[in-house]
């Protein structure tokens, strides 16, 4: 924490660093980023000391698991003896040369020169300035135009974007440079699962032969391709497809370059998809893996017929970075390198860990919400849909693995989430007992989705049914505490509109008279009960007595809405005297009054109690800590209260409105904007589907913005 404005250094971190595919302003509501502190083999743990199983290694890179002190040392003693000198200007240093022709060795015959960078946008652009400069070597100049394919990655980079096909970066800047085309991605499981595999392969593959003689192959310069699509979702290629998309190119003199930035180095359990596929590319990507991300380092190597050509480039080769080659750089990945030998580890990924990986994964092909399970090596995927007879995908895509992926981050899995698939790739150290826990871990996520998703299928249901009805609450006899503004205040309106009696409860006498005045101006009935919940002298509980008396003994609804966010300070620094205040009217108040008011919502034929929680519950706001500690207990005590009552037909949820623009978010967040959040009015429909006799549901936390959603 600053010493000297009292922010988490994830706060901090949010409001001076812009983060690379980050929503920004989310993750400055939130509270900040993550922030990683160290890691061992598979493991990483936060500044907060949650541990997490990084089953990504870090972003395909970290090959050989965190932590590896041989690594440390070989650039502590490089940094000693040379930190730096470039590769201009006819210099080289002892690491740069080294690594340079152990390269060559270890990459297939025809690829014997390479050229450095620093990561792998870097290298696809140099790959993409180089072939069109051959072409103009060669006499070709017309020869400039880029083929690459719908959800490929290449990079970030202007000219790397433009060969990719990640529709969302188009979105953010233009679609990129001219000259650049695509094509369909080979993607079977969407443009082909009824197709043969073959059928399928030479379907996709004819894509570029009819992209090439609708652009004229004397104007085509490049196809550049990931042998198994990383980004764009772990999209593997229909057996003979690389090799008859590269005959495609020789045929018409197009060159070919295989973007192997992931895939190098082992993680199929090859040194390189070109040499597991048989391949003979003109250029070829490589990065994370080369160093294991222990340093940032890329290389291009370049087909022996190119590199002669580029040699004798008139004035010399004008291209390259500051960092091309870099000496600290190069002993790591050299070091990197003797280490996936001398402990064989790619031979591992291929023998052994892989086949065990992909067999475990393979468990999860029979689950409902699993549509594929796509594997080799130590890449899966896992693709979820929503109906597998019909093939039907989940609209809007997205949002379904999404939900997983932070399912899992909670339960200490970190894997990555696109469009609706769950990619893993763990370091090649991982365990059998690591991969059962990923594929373990995996798989209870998804069934608390399956759940979830079945509650907002029977949401939608419930608004039909809501919409249908006139008065769907008509003789019924609600309770909302808090209900004299925001939350509170809408649901009571809500429920009155469909016909409740509704009993508003809060400590402002003046306030809830405002409401009952506005209920009943709509034709609606109001019973105002101004008391303190928080007291524990009876005196609450004796006039809510006297008013359900009053009411004949019903109730039919409870909805425990009242809350204090208190200061908001780490456990730590938390005063002992706000603790008490925040937990008294967060936890204890609607424990006394959901044990005063159980024998009649018991004694009900529709009892329900709706409980209101936060996000804050499950750590989205950090420095909420007595706040947090309260609605954690409460969802607690909601999914105890729900399992007690299961076989009684009392209904018991709760609802997490998220962000709305209420007087407690405002003390929060004074200098957010109201209209960036999602608007009170929003909460109503959502309580009434949760308070009808028609919901039968019950333990489930139910967002507002989701189920709005879901309804529309």
């Amino acid at each position: 924490m600053s010493e000297t404005d009292g922010r988490t250094l994830g706060q901090r971190d949010a409001a001076h660093h812009l983060h690379p595919f980050t929503d920004n302003r989310e993750l400055e509501a939130s509270g900040g980023a993550t922030v990683i502190e160290r890691g061992e083999g598979c493991y990483l743990w936060d500044d907060q000391g949650h541990r997490y199983l990084d089953a990504l290694a870090g972003l395909w890179c970290v090959n050989v698991g965190y932590g590896r002190k041989e690594l440390a040392d070989v650039a502590a003693r490089q940094m000693e003896r040379l930190a730096y000198y470039n590769t201009f200007f006819n210099t080289t240093t002892g690491p740069t040369a080294k690594l340079a022709e152990t390269l060559a060795a270890l990459m297939p015959g025809h690829l014997n020169t390479v050229l450095f960078a620093n990561s792998g946008s870097e290298v696809c652009d140099s790959a993409i300035r180089l072939a069109r400069f051959y072409w103009q070597k060669v006499g070709k100049p017309r020869k400039r135009i880029v083929i690459g394919r719908e959800e490929g990655y290449h990079g970030s980079t202007l000219a790397a974007l433009s060969a990719g096909g990640i529709g969302a970066m188009h979105a953010q800047g233009g679609t990129g440079l001219p000259d650049f085309a695509h094509i369909e991605a080979p993607y079977r499981f969407l443009h082909g699962h009824d197709m043969p595999e073959a059928a399928f392969a030479a379907q996709a593959a004819q894509a570029l032969e009819k992209k090439i003689g609708e652009l004229g192959a004397e104007n085509v310069a490049l196809f550049i391709c990931e042998p198994i699509q990383g980004a764009g979702g772990l999209i593997f290629p229909p057996e003979g497809y690389l090799a008859e998309v590269q005959r495609i190119c020789q045929k018409h003199d197009v060159l070919f370059a295989l973007d192997e930035v992931i895939s190098a180095f082992g993680r199929r359990g090859a040194r390189s998809a070109a040499e597991l596929f048989g391949l003979s590319p003109d250029f070829v990507t490589l990065a994370k893996g080369l160093s294991s991300g222990y340093q940032p380092i890329s290389a291009l190597m370049v087909s022996d017929p190119i590199a002669e050509v580029l040699r004798d480039a008139e004035g010399g080769l004008a291209h390259g970075f500051t960092y091309s080659g870099h000496p600290v750089a190069a002993a790591v990945a050299l070091e990197n390198l003797a280490i996936l030998k001398r402990e064989r580890l790619v031979e591992r990924v291929r023998d052994d860990i892989g086949p065990y990986f992909c067999s475990a994964l393979a468990r999860l092909a029979e689950h409902p919400l699993v549509g594929e399970v796509r594997g080799l090596g130590l890449l899966g995927a896992v693709e979820l849909i929503q109906d597998k007879a019909r093939h039907q995908f989940f609209d809007p895509p997205g949002v379904v693995a999404a939900v997983c992926r932070e399912n899992l981050k909670a339960r200490g899995i970190i894997v990555r989430a696109v469009r609706d698939t769950l990619l893993i790739a763990p370091p090649f150290v991982v365990t059998r007992e690591q991969v059962d826990d990923i594929v373990d871990t995996l798989e209870a996520a998804l069934e608390d989705i399956r759940h979830e998703l079945g509650i907002i299928a029977e949401d939608q249901k419930l608004a039909e049914a809501v919409h249908e009805a006139d008065k769907p609450l008509a003789g019924r006899v609600a309770l909302v505490t808090g209900a004299s503004r925001g939350i509170g205040a809408e649901v009571a309106r809500t429920f009155a509109r469909a016909g409740a009696t509704v009993v508003t409860v809060a400590r402002d006498a003046e306030a809830l008279e405002a409401r009952r005045a506005e209920i009943e101006s709509e034709g609606g009935r109001a019973v105002p009960v101004a008391v303190d919940l928080s007291r524990s002298d009876g005196t609450a509980e004796a006039a809510l007595m006297a008013e359900i008396e009053r009411q004949g003994g019903q109730l039919d609804i409870l909805v425990l809405n009242a809350a204090l966010l208190g200061e908001l300070e780490p456990l730590a620094a938390l005063n002992s005297k706000v603790w008490d205040e925040v937990i008294a009217v967060n936890l204890t108040a609607p424990f006394r009054l959901l044990r005063l008011l159980h024998p009649f919502l018991a004694f009900s034929d529709a009892g329900r109690c709706i409980f209101v929680t936060s996000g804050a519950a499950r750590g989205a706001h950090a420095d909420w800590s007595a706040y947090a500690a309260s609605k954690a207990g409460l969802e607690a005590m909601m999914r105890a209260y729900a399992a007690e009552n299961r076989k009684f037909g009392l209904k018991i949820n709760a609802v997490d409105p998220g962000a709305m623009p209420t007087g407690m978010r405002a003390s929060a967040f004074p200098d957010e904007d109201p209209r960036s959040v999602t608007p009170v009015e929003a909460a109503g429909p959502v309580f009434l589907r949760l308070a009808v006799p028609e919901c039968s549901y019950s333990g489930a936390i139910v967002p507002v913005v989701a189920s709005a959603e879901a309804a529309q």
